[in-house]
């Protein structure tokens, strides 16, 4: 299986590579950013080539996804922490409980044997 995922991911690099250097002079003309609020004066960006915004986004999502798949391991890290105490004080229950019951037990078969020996 990992054979199959490196040879895909191989794949994958190749071609985006043959739609990069087919298409570079599409890439490489230049956009200009406007962002217009209503309430704000106007933003506008310094000229970027088309790669490198391609790239600059890519790299933004990476980050995102990065950081949900932080949240959800630090989430699930505590929620496991919480099972781990709260394993840990049952645990506890269970032997003081087990403790209560052959102390119970051993008074009854003492109490038992009295009956009989009287």
């Amino acid at each position: 299986m990992r054979y199959i995922k490196v040879f895909l991911l191989i794949l994958l690099f190749f071609l985006v590579m043959m739609l990069f250097v087919q298409n570079q002079p599409s890439f490489s003309d230049s956009v200009v950013l406007k962002f217009d609020p209503m309430f704000m004066p106007e933003f506008t960006s310094m000229p970027l080539p088309r790669y490198a915004l391609l790239l600059i986004c890519f790299a933004l999502g990476a980050v995102v996804v990065l950081a949900m798949l932080l949240w959800d391991r630090l989430s699930l890290s505590s929620r496991l922490a919480a099972s781990r105490r709260r394993e840990h004080s049952l645990r506890k229950q269970l032997e003081k409980m087990t403790a209560e019951k052959e102390k119970l037990e051993a008074a009854m078969k003492a109490a038992e044997q009295a009956a009989k020996a009287e």
